[in-house]
């Protein structure tokens, strides 16, 4: 047992952390920190304080914990590669297994937090102003690039990087990740929001064996055969469409009227492009969506919209990891930590997906089945405690409940 705290040797925690390898990028004291911070962020009303995992180690002061995150000596990205290897081990796994397609999706999202005043010593490191298009306004916080990998029904973090303009553009970043994937044992798709529809991001896909399926602009230009000499704004060429224009069909649970354009753009020879509106605002303003395929030309209208289903689930992976695991809250401040705690909080997630949650698979089941073995462990750690001699009082004491 490790002393100060209920993880143990035999914590499940633990088990995933050796089984999994990522136990060889930590010493034992290292790893036991890890564990708690991931009990932590498993316990319901998690916050994103480092308070929440010092709770589990009553012996110990917070500090310990923020020390951890800043100072400790242990390789971030050594460890990040390692859980990287392990998740594309398990989607190409499933997808050798199954003969279904993998689905890279990318996004990002925006970390809120506030504006530090002029007088303020430490700010958090790498906070800038950003566009939310949620919110239709500048706000300030981490915008955080990410990308998820899918098959099946198995969603896996792949990779959480902090957006900085200085350094990089978010393009640069997708095509740096879509080129750090294995090509598909099957089919592959990478799936991405108009943001990123474009030449460098088509292109990478392409080389890197993966076929293309984005969001795009309305108001790019694309040439119908009536306006092959200067071309159409996509949102242009949607008012000029009739009924007689646009197929129904349906995605998932929902209808849409649809019309394809196959033929070349600005930056590409070639492309198909697909104009939507949900059965119920047809030809409405504002309804209109419109989506790219540049590697599979063949492909039906209902398949490419089938296919970017798959890119929700980043969206829920960004809704849960900051209603659950504190993505929204985090209370660190340097960039080692900011980069650390994503790191964990990514290994969190594929622990309840992966480890906990065999017969589905999925992060939410997985979640509340690691609350069940978490409270059983506490459970255990008091019994533990009663059986070496522990007064009531001093169980109390130790758990701050007295």
């Amino acid at each position: 047992m490790f002393i100060g705290s209920i993880i143990t040797n035999s914590s499940s925690i633990i088990k995933f952390l050796k089984k999994s390898k990522l136990g060889l990028y930590f010493t034992k004291p290292q790893m036991h920190i890890i564990a708690l911070i991931m009990s932590a962020m498993i316990k319901k009303g998690f916050s994103g304080k480092v308070t929440d995992a010092a709770d589990l180690m009553p012996f110990r002061h917070r500090t310990n914990i923020g020390r951890f995150l800043s100072q400790s000596p242990w390789h971030e990205d050594f460890v990040e590669r390692a859980l990287r290897k392990l998740v594309v081990q398990k989607i190409w796994g499933i997808s050798k297994a199954t003969n279904k397609p993998i689905y890279v999706a990318i996004d990002d999202t925006i970390s809120e937090r506030t504006v530090p005043s002029s007088k303020a010593l430490h700010p958090i490191e790498k906070c800038s102003f950003h566009q939310s298009h949620l919110k239709g306004k500048t706000v300030y916080g981490h915008q955080l690039v990410t990308v998820m990998l899918v098959c099946d029904d198995v969603v896996m973090p792949y990779s959480i990087s902090i957006y900085d303009k200085k350094i990089k553009s978010k393009i640069e970043m997708a095509v740096e990740l879509i080129k750090s994937l294995p090509s598909p044992v099957n089919e592959g798709f990478v799936l991405c929001d108009s943001w990123y529809s474009c030449k460098k991001v088509f292109s990478a896909t392409k080389d890197a064996g993966f076929k293309y399926i984005g969001g795009f602009r309305t108001n790019r230009v694309i040439y119908p055969d009536k306006y092959k000499k200067l071309g159409i704004k996509i949102n242009h060429l949607g008012k000029t469409l009739t009924n007689e224009d646009v197929d129904l069909v349906k995605v998932g649970n929902s209808e849409y009227y649809v019309y394809s354009y196959k033929g070349r753009l600005n930056d590409l020879k070639e492309a198909l492009i697909v104009l939507s509106w949900p059965k119920e605002a047809l030809f409405k303003e504002g309804c209109l969506r419109a989506f790219v395929s540049t590697t599979d030309l063949t492909m039906s209208v209902l398949d490419l919209l089938n296919h970017y289903r798959h890119r929700w689930p980043i969206e829920t992976f960004f809704r849960e990891s900051k209603k659950k695991l504190g993505l929204d809250d985090y209370q660190v401040r340097s960039e080692k930590s900011i980069k650390r705690y994503f790191l964990i909080m990514m290994i969190t997630y594929a622990y309840c997906g992966l480890e906990v949650s065999t017969d589905t698979l999925k992060f939410s089941e997985g979640l509340k089945t690691a609350r069940v073995q978490l409270e059983s462990e506490k459970i255990s750690f008091i019994y533990e405690r009663t059986q070496a001699g522990s007064s009531l009082d001093d169980i109390l004491q130790l758990f701050k409940a007295a």
